[in-house]
C-alpha cells in the first residue's frame, strides 16, 4: 500500500506531492497538451487546456498552480489572457512522459503472441504442417490489435513463410 505525506499549506489546504499531483491522469494530459503546443509553435492557455482534456477550469486552474510551483511550468499574462509555458525541467519531465504514454499505448499481447509465433516458426525445423497454422495465427493477428509495430512484424513473417512454401512445395 503507498502511503502518502499529507502535508498542508499556509491556508490549511492539502498540498499535493510532486509524485502523487503525477499520479493523476489528467495532470498528465495537462502537462502533455503544454508540450503539444510549444511543439507546434502555438500558444496555450488554462482555458483552452480545460476544453481539450475536458476537465473543469478550476481543476486545470489548481494543478497549473501546482506545475508552477514545482518549477516544471510558468505562465505570464497577455493582457487578460495566461500564457502557459514549460521550464527546461518541465520539457524533460514532460518528454519523459510522453514517452511512458507511448510504451503503455502498446498492445503487450499482441506483443507476446507475436513472440510466441515467431518461436514456433523458428523452431520448425522446415515442417510444412507448422507453417499454416502459424500463418493463420498471425493473419488473426494482424485484425485484432491497432499496434502497429506488430502488425508489420506479422506481416513480414507471413510474407517469409509464404516465401518458404513456395521453396519447399
Amino acid at each position: 500500500m503507498f502511503k502518502y505525506k499529507r502535508e498542508e499549506d499556509k491556508r490549511g489546504g492539502v498540498k499535493l506531492s510532486l509524485t502523487r499531483l503525477f499520479l493523476h491522469e489528467r495532470t498528465v494530459e495537462i502537462i502533455l497538451r503544454i508540450l503539444k503546443a510549444e511543439e507546434n509553435g502555438e500558444k496555450i492557455y488554462p482555458l483552452q487546456i480545460s476544453n481539450d482534456i475536458g476537465s473543469p477550469y478550476s481543476y486545470v486552474s489548481k494543478v497549473l498552480g501546482e506545475l508552477e510551483r514545482f518549477s516544471l511550468v510558468e505562465s505570464r499574462s497577455e493582457g487578460r489572457m495566461r500564457v502557459l509555458s514549460l521550464t527546461p525541467y518541465g520539457k524533460v519531465v514532460a518528454s519523459m512522459l510522453r514517452d511512458l504514454h507511448n510504451e503503455l499505448e502498446k498492445d503487450f499481447n499482441s506483443r507476446m503472441k507475436l513472440d510466441i509465433l515467431k518461436k514456433v516458426y523458428s523452431n520448425s525445423n522446415g515442417d510444412l504442417r507448422v507453417y499454416l497454422p502459424v500463418m493463420a495465427e498471425l493473419e488473426m493477428l494482424t485484425k485484432s490489435t491497432e499496434d502497429e509495430f506488430v502488425v508489420e512484424e506479422a506481416k513480414k513473417l507471413i510474407s517469409e513463410i509464404k516465401e518458404r512454401i513456395k521453396g519447399e512445395t
